[in-house]
């Protein structure tokens, strides 16, 4: 079963560097838990090498609360298997405010349900670069052996975006689904299987190869002012 609250403070080589008018700064490097990850902190986070795996009936990482940013190098979460909650994924959302979340080389995998899942959340820029995100064909077989009722991959989904950036990533027995609560995606590679629910909700720019995607102006985000 998964520890739900991660000690942060328990992790060596973490980093605590706190700025006077910006959110401190959360550095965590060359770990590997098989407990879950949760970050939760208003901070700025960079996980560099890190890993979580081995889980049941939870997210390997979950991401909850206001947070100024996320950065993903290198970084693995996976091999996630439903119990008796019936939850298993590689990350997830719990509330999540996120100004900005940034990953690069970075795998998701083998996970039950979602490998990653960004529903219960609002993020401004999510960028994954170089990314991959699978299911083993041996993963898969174990999912369709034990729901006989089951006919669809784990998923990978996206909601409640202002830009979504999609780089040159590797998408390997998963269902992509955008949802119109994204304002704008940039797409650069191959998406075996991609779902876009709704192309009027959502502005899709494809870039071609090698093109940057700063070349692309940032959607309008509506300000609601309170009074």
């Amino acid at each position: 079963m998964c520890n739900r609250h991660f000690a942060l403070p328990l992790i060596l080589e973490m980093l605590f560097v706190s700025l006077a008018a910006a959110a401190p700064e959360v550095v965590m490097r060359d770990l590997s838990l098989d407990r879950a990850l949760v970050l939760d902190e208003n901070a700025s986070y960079r996980l560099t090498n890190v890993s979580v795996a081995g889980l049941t009936d939870c997210a390997a990482l979950t991401l909850a609360g206001r947070i100024n940013s996320i950065i993903l190098e290198r970084c693995s979460f996976g091999r996630v298997y439903a119990g008796s909650e019936g939850k298993a994924a590689g990350m997830e959302c719990a509330g999540a405010v996120v100004s900005r979340l940034s990953a690069s080389d970075t795998s998701f995998f083998d996970c039950h349900n979602q490998l990653a899942c960004l529903k219960d959340g609002s993020f401004g820029k999510v960028t994954f670069e170089r990314c991959r995100f699978s299911t083993s064909p041996e993963f898969l077989k174990r999912i369709y052996d034990e729901n006989s009722w089951r006919t669809w991959p784990p998923m990978t989904e996206f909601y409640n975006i202002d830009r979504l950036e999609l780089l040159d990533n590797e998408f390997v027995n998963t269902m992509v689904v955008i949802h119109p609560s994204v304002k704008q995606v940039v797409l650069r590679g191959e998406i075996p299987g991609l779902q876009i629910v709704n192309q009027q909700s959502t502005q899709v720019v494809r870039l071609t190869p090698g093109q940057k995607p700063d070349s692309i102006a940032m959607p309008k985000v509506e300000v609601v002012a309170s009074r």
